[in-house]
């Protein structure tokens, strides 16, 4: 390796760093498992609060 800009005779990280790869745009989300879960748990609570209402008498 020759001398760097920066004045290292066995060069450094910026000016001899390996090539680094472009990056990948990312991935579309999934709402597969997580959307039915809180659904499910949307539909409990709402059953829930609705036997609560019934058995306090309002």
């Amino acid at each position: 390796m020759s001398e760097c800009k920066h004045g290292l005779k066995g060069g450094c990280a910026y000016c001899h760093a390996a090539p680094t790869r472009t990056p990948r745009p990312p991935e579309p989300k999934r709402r597969g498992r997580s959307a039915k879960l809180s659904d499910k748990m949307n539909d409990r609570m709402t059953s829930l609060k609705r036997r609560l209402k019934d058995l306090r008498g309002g």
